[in-house]
């Protein structure tokens, strides 16, 4: 794992100073080495995490003529046949680095070699001679990659907007658009950034910039077309465990310690499990988790229960209120505002684990493509009722609505059944990103100030997820497909990503292994969920590993106790921070507006935990973030 950036200056040519000043922001992802190279009016920078060939992988790497040059950051998982390969097509190799191999392979096939290799990356590929680059990222973007191109004299990419922000120019304005997005979905979704002149470059997409102008090509699409690839059942069971397997042992292959994320549930139990009995005989795999004070909100228990029946050498760390402390740090290495409030534990988890280990395991994908996520169930369900009008639907849920106690937590029963009557009269997709969104538009629009108001009037409120959505016979599998172009990179990976590279960890995930991923958007929804049965071919694919209770208890998820924590031991700083912060003074928001919104949760008259959140993660970067320009 690495950090890397670059950049094309056809004016000033490309400066060392400004590529250390790069390098520098992402010295956390990458401790161990810096590289650097100086082309005229091109450059490359690179800070390494050593994982693999510890000796001779320091980048950039150059081809035989060295008229390419390549800075990566992943892993290649099949490099080593890939290698043999190209040896016997002539390349000749200076490392034994996989970063040198997808450099020969962009020399030999150019981007037609990126469907065909396993694993995770972000890379450029400088044409030293040409001032040409070349940018792709992996099947899910499990790999960040930013870019700003201001003019057409002018180019650069980086690993985070931290870099690009290092340029002097860079014009830093901020992207009122992606801040609504980000207040809907919790993160700002590709290919936009929080900046109006940075992009992300999507996932599955290369990019070459030359002459001033930048292309852009899908190389791949997480398409879920259901055909069970004319197996039974009891075939398909034994192939996701064999691909499953697979995708693990691929993934122990390092040349430092390495270990599981367990929290206990299904995915990282299945996880867990087959890399202990892929260890040799005698061996331990170390397995981290985290647990909470709150009892609704700790799966420590579970974890313990899992890490005792494999065998693995187990520890865990317990997350309390005072950790409101590293929020700040938090918010700094995310780089951009990011609220999914599970950032906290997991930035702790990475801290923790990174203490004894430098790779870990991870059952992130598994949700998105094996159908883990009661939203499905739930979405399944309502679209039986799709048939009645929808007028007729909102008058049917209003006796149930008008019974429940308002939302005051919404890890409770009645909050959740509230929710599901509330979208009674919605449909599709409409229906879907009020499930997703924590908070909803009229809410938002209570608290906006006079920079937003027009922003809101002109947001296409579905547009982030209709630019994705294809109707499917089975809803379920339309929203499986979405999350995996939306929810999956966007959220998730992100959050994995900036946590565990703030301190040096890398994280892999097999079940995003591409056979994995190709096989599971082949099989059918009945598969996947079934009644009350989620991940239904998992369970009886690894049904003998482990015990009988983690597949029969409900899924948790990675939560933290917001609500309560906003009314008690977080509400001193809260009522500090948001009334007169920076956003308010900006015009993003209402500071009384924000004053009477927090008072309303801590009545409590209503839960407004997780927008609060976003507006706190929002003030934190906004007072950390570069100087305008």
């Amino acid at each position: 794992m690495c950090g890397i950036a670059g950049l094309i200056d056809l004016e000033n040519g490309a400066r060392r100073e400004w590529l250390e000043a790069m390098a520098a922001t992402l010295a956390r992802r990458g401790p161990d080495d810096s590289g650097f190279l100086e082309s005229g009016a091109a450059g490359l920078a690179h800070r390494r995490l050593s994982v693999i060939d510890l000796g001779t992988g320091r980048q950039p790497i150059f081809n035989e003529d060295r008229s390419l040059a390549i800075v990566c950051n992943g892993e290649l998982y099949d490099f080593h046949g890939w290698r043999a390969t190209l040896e016997g097509l002539g390349h000749r190799f200076a490392t034994s680095s996989d970063s040198e191999v997808l450099l020969h392979l962009y020399e030999e096939m150019g981007p037609a070699f990126l469907p065909k290799v396993n694993g995770m990356f972000a890379l450029a590929i400088l044409h030293l001679r040409e001032n040409r680059i070349f940018l792709a990222r992996d099947r899910f973007g499990k790999k960040p990659l930013f870019y700003c191109a201001p003019d057409s004299r002018h180019f650069a990419f980086a690993s985070g907007p931290a870099a690009l922000a290092a340029l002097p120019w860079m014009p830093r304005g901020l992207d009122l658009a992606a801040i609504h997005d980000f207040l809907e979905y919790e993160c700002v979704p590709a290919p936009g950034s929080v900046y109006r002149a940075v992009r992300k470059l999507p996932p599955h997409h290369w990019a070459l910039w030359e002459n001033g102008a930048l292309r852009m090509e899908s190389w791949w699409e997480p398409r879920v077309e259901p055909a069970g690839d004319g197996m039974a059942y009891a075939d398909a069971v034994a192939e996701t465990r064999r691909l499953m397997t697979g995708a693990v042992r691929r993934r122990l292959v390092a040349d430092v310690p390495l270990g599981v994320f367990l929290s206990g549930g299904m995915d990282s139990s299945i996880t867990a499990a087959l890399a202990q009995r892929l260890q040799p005989e005698g061996r331990r795999i170390k397995s981290f988790s985290i647990g909470f004070p709150e009892k609704a909100y700790d799966e420590r228990a579970h974890a313990a229960a899992v890490a005792a029946h494999l065998g693995t050498d187990h520890r865990f760390l317990e997350v309390h209120p005072e950790n409101f402390a590293r929020l700040p740090d938090v918010v700094s290495a995310f780089e951009e505002p990011f609220a999914d409030a599970s950032m906290l534990p997991t930035s702790l988890l990475a801290e923790f684990t990174r203490r004894e280990v430098t790779v870990a395991l991870s059952g992130d994908g598994a949700d998105e493509l094996f159908g883990g996520y009661e939203r499905y169930r739930v979405m399944h369900r309502l679209h039986r009722f799709d048939g009645l009008p929808r007028g007729l639907r909102a008058a049917a849920a209003r006796p149930l609505l008008a019974l429940l106690p308002p939302k005051l937590d919404e890890r409770t029963a009645s909050a959740r059944l509230r929710r599901v009557a509330e979208l009674l009269g919605t449909d599709g997709l409409e229906r879907y990103r009020r499930l997703l969104s924590r908070a909803p538009e009229s809410l938002r629009r209570r608290i906006y100030g006079p920079a937003m108001r027009g922003i809101a009037e002109q947001a296409g409120n579905l547009e982030v997820l209709a630019r994705h959505f294809r109707p499917h016979a089975e809803i379920a599998d339309a929203l499986m497909e979405t999350d995996l172009s939306v929810y999956l990179p966007d959220d998730i990976l992100v959050k994995v990503d900036r946590a565990s590279m703030a301190f040096a960890l890398e994280v892999r995930s097999p079940f995003l292994d591409r056979d994995v991923a190709e096989f599971a958007l082949r099989l059918p929804y009945d598969w996947k969920q079934k009644g009350a049965v989620r991940k239904r071919i998992l369970r009886d694919a690894f049904a003998d590993l482990l015990p009988a209770e983690i597949f029969a208890r409900p899924k948790m998820g990675f939560a933290v106790p917001l609500a309560r924590w906003f009314r008690n031991e977080w509400r001193a700083r809260a009522e500090e921070l948001l009334p007169a912060g920076r956003a308010v003074e900006l015009g993003i928001f209402d500071g009384p507006a924000l004053r009477a919104l927090l008072a309303e949760h801590c009545a409590p008259r209503a839960d407004h935990s997780h927008l609060l959140f976003s507006i706190l993660v929002l003030e934190l970067w906004l007072r950390g973030r570069p100087a305008a320009g």
